[in-house]
């Protein structure tokens, strides 16, 4: 059984692709914030999967201690995030443009960043945490994707030329962008 929240993307929306998947029996789609917490009477996961968020909510304070609640003893956390290849420091003047939509930059980490934040305590054990392989190319390929649906138009040019520029630039100036995952095992109390 599934438990899918998200900010963005409706809760009925997730609930059809169910239904269209002939799962929505095994699937409580729910609207909201994680960071403001789930509902009670949710009983434990067994696993707990993030996927482009984390960087949001994750190092804010007291978050992995409540993600820790949501886990059974033994249960995993895994995260598939957008990053930077190294801890950038400061974040380039250049990479501060972004036409109006937030890049979130700032709450960006290296893996191993991360990977030291999970450790911190004993409420986890981390199995893995590394750069994608080719995790830079992603960020291409999302370009890509997008400018094809676009079919690259003058407006799509024009919204979104900076993310081309960021993705350009990370090619040969640090900090990197990059892709990471980071799995953790929650330790027994």
């Amino acid at each position: 059984d599934v438990v899918s929240v998200d900010l963005w993307t409706s809760a009925q929306e997730r609930q059809l692709l169910a239904r269209q998947a002939g799962v929505s029996d095994r699937v409580l789609a729910l609207q909201g914030d994680i960071a403001r917490g789930l509902a009670r009477g949710i009983p434990a996961f067994d696993a707990i999967f993030v996927m482009q968020a984390f960087h949001s909510f994750g190092a804010r304070r007291g978050m992995l201690e409540y993600l820790a609640r949501l886990l059974k003893p033994g249960g995993r956390i895994v995260i598939g995030q957008t990053c930077f290849r190294g801890e950038p420091g400061t974040i380039p003047d250049a990479l501060r443009e972004d036409d109006g939509w937030n890049t979130e930059y700032a709450r960006y980490h290296s893996p191993d960043w991360w990977r030291a934040l999970f450790l911190q305590g004993d409420r986890y054990a981390v199995d893995h945490c590394a750069e994608i392989p080719d995790g830079d190319i992603f960020w291409e390929d999302h370009v890509i994707y997008c400018g094809d649906r676009a079919g690259w138009s003058e407006d799509f040019m024009a919204q979104h030329g900076w993310i081309i520029r960021h993705v350009d630039r990370s090619r040969t100036d640090e900090p990197r962008l990059t892709h990471f995952i980071l799995s953790a095992v929650k330790l027994a109390p």
